[in-house]
């Protein structure tokens, strides 16, 4: 993608994006005149600048989860959410979350976000536009000085393409064995768990009770072309691809498959 397309692109998606996140926060007072606009050019540097992390022989994005590019990446982004204000920290399952203080404590905490870990030969997109985008969003209110009622949360998930174990564990979803296999990274998830500052002894407190978040919000590129085949610039998800699998047996006996009754 252009440099130009992709500034247009990402400015246009994040006014729809914004849009909603400023009416969570403010009340169903925002609308595209009074948007606060996003910096393109910085957003498009960053995913460029992370790009960087994680690339294999043939100049190939190679950022799985706990391989040397995802550990690398993530410490690059801890830091720059630091530089934003944000209270950082990673939690035990490796999920690095930062912190912006609302006007009311007492309200539970708004968190947007996605996931920089990539399947081999990904794209540089996928994920990381979701988590760059928060991290934008939290920039354009620190410059316009703005404090939002809610509390607001920016997580970067660790492991989404993978075993899904910061989603997992957030969702109170580790099952027994989960952390014994062996990710993309050839390291078992605990261990990866720990080589991005997790504790997998701890993980069950990472679980977060239902209404602990007030709502959850992502920004993420299409994968199906729809809209860029109607010329849309942004759409809300109603629905989703559910995958499941199954084992079937089936018992008989071998013989030719044309004449057998």
């Amino acid at each position: 993608m252009k440099r130009r397309s992709f500034i247009k692109k990402t400015t246009l998606a994040s006014v729809g994006f914004g849009l909603v996140e400023l009416n969570l926060l403010f009340g169903n007072r925002y609308s595209p005149r009074n948007y606060l606009g996003v910096n393109g050019s910085r957003l498009e540097n960053r995913v460029l600048e992370l790009a960087k992390f994680g690339r294999n022989a043939n100049g190939q994005g190679y950022r799985v989860a706990f391989s040397s590019g995802d550990i690398e990446g993530r410490a690059w982004l801890f830091e720059l959410m630091k530089n934003a204000g944000l209270e950082t920290s990673r939690d035990e399952a490796g999920n690095i979350i930062g912190r912006r203080k609302g006007k009311n404590s007492s309200l539970k905490p708004i968190a947007f976000g996605s996931h920089i870990d990539m399947v081999p030969d990904g794209g540089n997109y996928d994920g990381t536009l979701g988590s760059l985008s928060a991290l934008e969003a939290v920039e354009v209110l620190n410059e316009q000085k703005i404090i939002t009622n809610h509390p607001l949360e920016v997580i970067v998930f660790a492991d989404e393409e993978g075993s899904m174990v910061g989603s997992k564990a957030i969702a109170g979803l580790i099952t027994p064995g989960m952390l014994t296999q062996i990710s993309h990274a050839g390291l078992t998830i605990s261990e990866g768990v720990r080589c991005i500052g997790g504790n997998p002894d701890l993980i069950a407190n990472c679980k977060r009770k239902k209404g602990d978040i007030h709502a959850f919000l992502e920004l993420h590129i299409e994968q199906g072309g729809i809209l860029e085949f109607e010329n849309l610039q942004v759409g809300v998800v109603e629905g989703i691809v559910g995958i499941d699998h199954w084992e079937v047996t089936v018992e008989g006996f071998a013989n030719h498959a044309g004449t057998t009754p």
